[in-house]
């Protein structure tokens, strides 16, 4: 077990290393464990539950969410944290998790959609915002066990408004066995929102950004980078990601097609 690394610049805010005996449910002080049949607006078929079968600690510093197929259903985690988090004006703050997807060979992972994420925290606080006004920020999203993963920014006025950018732009590859540590940065040091920056990092490298002339309206980029964010992990299983589909007969249960973290973690600078 080891702590979340120090960030230079920056001040831990908020973290979770995963500690805690072997078997048991990850903290619920700071997750909520989420019950919930499918988004089948998503395709999705698995149900989650808050079973140690599907989520659980390694007793050795992880976090692992383990997809089950039983009795002909799917079942499988996600956690959304307790705490939301958001960069103030003229500072710069990281959200981050070293973590790893199934390392099962592809052509056992069909229809697994392993993600860490952020929603925007209006959509639980009573402020009558729904999905993608609130703001999402895809920070690691990979389905099938394919080596990729797409940075998105989901966004929009209201009602049925649907922006985005990244996605296929937003694409970078890593090696699907081992650990990384995948990251977004909010960077509020530029003196107007214009030039203020959505950054995605995988092991310390920038990959993707988004700048607010990008969005090019000071009111919807206020939503996903001013205001507090919480992250969330889970594995569903069926996607409507890129080349996405369905489980079928050889999608395989277990951690192999899960996914295992080591820590999440919130900084900001000083």
């Amino acid at each position: 077990m080891s702590p979340p690394p120090t960030e230079s610049g920056y001040s831990l805010v908020w973290s979770d290393d995963f500690s805690g005996a072997a078997g048991s449910l990850p903290n619920q002080s700071k997750w909520n464990i989420v019950v919930a049949g499918p988004n089948q607006g998503n395709q999705e078929v698995q149900h989650y539950t808050n079973s140690t079968s599907n989520s659980s600690l390694s007793g050795s510093g992880a976090l692992h969410i383990t997809p089950q197929h039983n009795n002909n259903q799917w079942t499988s985690a996600r956690l959304e944290c307790k705490e939301a988090f958001n960069c103030p004006a003229g500072h710069r703050m990281l959200l981050q998790a070293e973590l790893r997807s199934g390392t099962f060979p592809v052509t056992q992972q069909s229809g697994i959609w392993p993600a860490f994420w952020a929603l925007g925290n209006d959509i639980r606080n009573g402020k009558n915002v729904d999905w993608p006004q609130c703001g999402e920020w895809d920070i690691f999203e990979n389905a099938h066990g394919a080596d990729f993963s797409l940075a998105t920014l989901h966004y929009g006025r209201g009602g049925t408004d649907h922006l985005s950018i990244g996605g296929p732009n937003g694409r970078v590859t890593f090696q699907v066995e081992s650990f990384h540590t995948w990251a977004i940065k909010v960077n509020r040091s530029p003196s107007n929102w214009q030039d203020e920056t959505l950054e995605w990092w995988l092991d310390g490298r920038k990959f993707f950004q988004i700048k607010g002339s990008d969005v090019g309206d000071g009111e919807l980029w206020g939503r996903v980078a001013h205001k507090s964010f919480y992250p969330i992990l889970n594995v569903a299983v069926g996607s409507n990601f890129p080349g996405g589909g369905q489980p079928d007969n050889n999608t395989t249960t277990g951690l192999g097609s899960g996914l295992q973290v080591k820590y999440v973690a919130c900084y900001r600078s000083n």
